[in-house]
């Protein structure tokens, strides 16, 4: 005889099957996203809820002022304004370049985080003292002066390099100095050192001829300023030498400077030269979408650079480690990644993830 159990016998509920991703994220050979959430600085868990997912409630400039990370950067911030050279800028230029150079990194890195100079209390005047320290040497022509290089990075200043006065202008811009006159008076005095082919080149040190190709290392940087201008980025000029450099991706150089093509392929992080992601950023944010070849090649070449396990990571492609691979990932000094890596890799990822969601 049977008797009564005194448990339920009764199946579990069962679970709803996990959500179909649709839009941008499902093109993905995999969705990072949740993992950012998980691993990210509250910084990137930020920018995730304003620019990935549309979060009404993602942090405000005056929340991130107090991360941990913004007040990291700014313990470093000089009673001038600037900001200690290390030694990747060292090994650009002189002292002045250096220290201009460091500063203007600091700021982009700040505009990054999602600071602006609108806010109130004493971040808004620390972006003030930074800005004024950037433009301090700025000529009369629009000019910066401290970011002068000559022929090589011991050789005295010659003329100011286009392209770090292009990235100096759209982290101003990015900063909230859009309509500042000095920042005008830098964008015009760029304006006036196009090539004829609509690019630019580094006048005064590659090239004294305006009937000379321009170079894509040089076009992708100084696009920066127009990209991040609300004004700029729909001009006649900034439209031209996008759609220039469009046809330039993984192309080599017209000059010395990074000619190989596998330059495109170096992805850095933070940004720093013009790679495949940066100038997809730039050339987007103009206006150029997927009717365009060249913008189809750059994103294509970028999916195809996500890992196995989702991120995107700087420096050159692993054979063997992309999501869309077949082929099986060798285990090398190469592949194995520590904390530090990681984290890079998820600064980039968020970069890509932006880009990707803004073309598609």
């Amino acid at each position: 005889m049977s008797r009564p159990s005194l448990f339920s016998t009764s199946s579990p509920v069962a679970q709803p099957p996990p959500r179909a991703l649709s839009g941008w994220r499902a093109r993905l050979a995999s969705d990072p996203i949740p993992r950012l959430l998980r691993e990210g600085t509250p910084s990137v868990l930020a920018r995730v809820r304003r620019d990935l997912i549309d979060d009404s409630e993602a942090p405000t400039a005056e929340e991130i002022a107090d991360y941990n990370e913004v007040k990291a950067i700014l313990r470093k911030l000089e009673k001038d304004g600037s900001f200690a050279p290390r030694a990747p800028e060292k090994e650009l230029g002189g002292h002045k370049f250096a220290r201009c150079l460091a500063t203007l990194r600091a700021l982009d890195r700040l505009a990054d985080l999602g600071l602006r100079v609108e806010g109130k209390g004493g971040v808004s005047q620390q972006l003030n003292k930074i800005a004024s320290f950037l433009l301090a040497s700025q000529g009369s022509d629009g000019g910066i002066a401290d970011l002068s290089l000559g022929e090589s990075p011991r050789g005295r200043g010659k003329a100011v390099a286009l392209h770090f006065q292009g990235w100096a202008l759209s982290a101003l811009c990015r900063a909230g100095f859009e309509n500042d006159e000095r920042v005008e008076k830098g964008t015009r005095y760029l304006l006036s050192l196009r090539q004829d082919d609509g690019g630019w080149a580094w006048r005064g040190v590659r090239t004294d001829s305006a009937a000379r190709p321009s170079s894509h290392l040089v076009t992708g940087m100084v696009l920066r300023a127009f990209a991040s201008s609300r004004e700029r980025r729909g001009s006649r000029e900034a439209r031209r030498a996008a759609e220039l450099l469009a046809t330039r991706f993984l192309q080599p150089d017209r000059y010395e400077d990074r000619k190989a093509a596998f330059y495109w392929e170096i992805l850095s992080e933070p940004r720093f030269y013009t790679d495949v992601l940066d100038a997809l950023d730039t050339i987007t944010s103009i206006g150029l979408g997927k009717e365009n070849s060249g913008v189809r090649t750059a994103e294509a070449y970028l999916r195809s650079r996500q890992a196995k396990d989702g991120l995107w990571y700087p420096g050159t492609p692993v054979k063997g480690d992309s999501a869309l691979s077949r082929a099986p990932l060798r285990e090398t000094a190469k592949t194995q990644r520590d904390a530090k890596d990681v984290a890079d890799a998820i600064g980039l990822t968020l970069r890509v993830l932006v880009v990707l969601r803004k073309i598609n």
